[in-house]
């Protein structure tokens, strides 16, 4: 049986598994219950912060046949069919290798076609920002004049290259750092279904490296549970990242800071002793 990541199998289900984006989540549902979904929308924020999944959770809210409320129900025939990907009607468009004016104009016909099962179509286009300007052309047209029940999702890292036509015709989500707190929540509630030990200062150091990215936390937990076969302690997760990664720096200015001049050098050692270089 192959080994599912962390990322994939902790992957938010519902809008409230959605963390350290509550105004989104908040501002999505709301739309969702009074009936005001927009045709486009773009989600921008820095990778691993929830983009495409939230784009998915909202793809199954606005389809579901028995929502509980604003969320998905996760069971019905059309989530059932759009998490297994046979139901057509939502299709995810990875933007880095789908870029040609050919493969928008092919998008944009099947759009204008009724859907087959679901009530909406839903496009989620990933790194949209690698279209190239050919494309991005072809997919203003139909911006311009979408279909009803036709919904755009544009997730990108880089929303300063696309397009201030395509832009001004999106409602803009901007996905935040998830903070520290946050990202410490969730890693101590997935090592508790994984019924794992850790160490406290072991998950800090994780979050610091993590530079609030949910799935950069995630690979890098990964990496420890395989290293370590056991409980994740700030040995495990030093091994893994290695003594000069930012959290151990961050760790070695704030023994300088509180002026604990032993714990300083103990750092400092560890840098020397692992053949890092400090500058």
């Amino acid at each position: 049986m192959s080994y599912t990541a962390l990322y994939r199998r902790y992957r938010p289900m519902v809008f409230d598994d959605v963390i350290g984006q509550a105004s989104i989540v908040e501002t999505l549902k709301n739309q969702i219950s009074q009936g005001t979904i927009a045709h486009a929308y773009l989600f921008a924020g820095i990778r691993g912060t929830g983009k495409t999944s939230t784009a998915k959770i909202l793809s199954r809210a606005i389809n579901c046949l028995q929502p509980d409320g604003s969320e998905p129900c996760n069971e019905c025939e059309i989530c059932k069919g759009i998490l297994g990907e046979s139901i057509m009607d939502v299709a995810e468009i990875d933007a880095a290798s789908n870029n040609s004016v050919d493969d928008v104009r092919e998008l944009r016909e099947n759009a204008r076609y009724a859907p087959s099962k679901a009530k909406n179509k839903v496009y989620i286009i990933d790194e949209v920002h690698m279209l190239s300007k050919g494309a991005f052309n072809a997919l203003l047209k139909i911006l311009e004049e979408p279909p009803s029940h036709t919904v755009f999702i544009l997730a990108t890292t880089e929303p300063e290259k696309i397009p201030e036509t395509i832009r001004s015709r999106c409602q803009r989500f901007d996905f935040r750092r998830v903070g520290q707190e946050d990202l410490l929540k969730r890693l101590k509630y997935i090592l508790s279904d994984l019924e794992t030990g850790f160490e406290e200062d072991a998950l800090h150091t994780i979050v610091r490296n993590a530079d609030g990215g949910v799935r950069a936390a995630l690979r890098i937990l990964d990496e420890c549970l395989a290293f370590a076969e056991g409980a994740v302690t700030m040995e495990v997760v030093q091994r893994v990242l290695g003594v000069s990664a930012d959290g151990f720096m961050f760790e070695f200015m704030d023994r300088m800071i509180e002026g604990d001049a032993d714990k300083t050098f103990e750092k400092l050692e560890e840098i020397f002793s692992a053949g890092k270089e400090t500058n």
